[in-house]
């Protein structure tokens, strides 16, 4: 057999089975979310790249471990994957001790898609306009801070603030943005952190006060918000997605699907669009992701375990 031919064949091989069937891409959060409208965006595409069906399907529950447990139980054959968050991925394993599997045993990497910041927002009543403001308040009275749930990314983000710049907070715990965001809003909480998908609307609609993003460099999409380093050197949080696939996929097969997964991160109007949602495009090999995997890993395991909270 040729060289050429050869290859061919591995290709063919590291396609899914059953031709024409399609790819079910699950995710763990409802329609609509900021993580839904990212992993749709990826369907598109991957459709595209693949030259076959992609669809996708909302398995919501446990903090997006439903979704990825069905994903890690899958046959390694690449007709279902997943879209999984930083929290699936890194949080939950140190959050809750009757998992039914592990998210970072009994999954494969294959791309990280998109990184977008935190923003810390206050409410249209709290005086505090800037960051180190902000903090000087917590430090001289316990305040009212939320999230959108105990052991969420943004509970992780805002307990860790907290405790680095020696602030004090009583936190309330809700069950998703929405039950927050009105009493933000109403003043009821002092300050809420939320992804950069969520929150940047309310930002954009002068409803909510940005004091700062969470990430390393100041965001293009809002270069006059600093970042929380600015005023607490060193820190640094972001949240990211990244298509997974069950454990045991062939090295060809996943080689296929992250050279796809690359290509449509890196697509121009894919750009944009994310972008627009201020998220940034990632398209990392399965090496980097699972890199970051580790890395997150070591740092936002004793945040987690330190908060005491369990979420079983």
């Amino acid at each position: 057999m040729s060289r050429l031919a050869a290859l061919c064949l591995c290709l063919l091989l590291a396609l899914p089975a059953r031709a024409g069937e399609p790819v079910r891409l699950l995710v763990g959060l409802p329609p609509g979310s900021g993580v839904d409208q990212m992993a749709r965006l990826l369907a598109d595409g991957l459709s595209r790249q693949l030259a076959r069906p992609v669809a996708v399907e909302n398995r919501t529950g446990a903090r997006g471990n439903v979704a990825a447990e069905e994903v890690s139980r899958a046959a390694p054959d690449g007709t279902v994957l997943g879209v999984v968050s930083a929290g699936t991925l890194v949080f939950n394993r140190h959050l809750s001790r009757q998992m039914g599997y592990d998210p970072q045993a009994d999954l494969t990497p294959i791309s990280r898609f998109a990184a977008l910041p935190f923003l810390v927002l206050s409410g249209p009543r709290e005086g505090a306009r800037t960051i180190g403001e902000l903090l000087e308040n917590l430090r001289a009275k316990t305040g009212t801070c939320g999230t959108p749930g105990a052991g969420t990314a943004a509970h992780l983000v805002l307990d860790m603030l907290v405790r680095t710049a020696g602030a004090r907070c009583d936190f309330v715990h809700y069950r998703g943005a929405g039950g927050a965001i009105p009493d933000l809003l109403d003043g009821s909480l002092q300050v809420y952190v939320e992804s950069a998908v969520i929150g940047l609307p309310l930002v954009r609609d002068g409803r909510a006060r940005l004091v700062a993003v969470t990430s390393r460099a100041r965001s293009a999409l809002l270069p006059e918000a600093p970042t929380v380093g600015e005023t607490v050197p060193g820190f640094e949080a972001e949240t990211w997605i990244a298509l997974m696939g069950p454990r045991g996929m062939a090295e060809a097969l996943v080689a296929r699907i992250e050279a796809a997964a690359t290509a449509v991160a890196r697509d121009a109007a894919v750009v944009n669009r994310l972008r627009a949602m201020a998220a940034e495009p990632v398209g990392g090999t399965r090496g980097e992701l699972a890199a970051t995997i580790r890395a997150q890993d070591s740092i936002w395991g004793p945040v987690a375990r330190a908060t005491g909270v369990t979420a079983d």
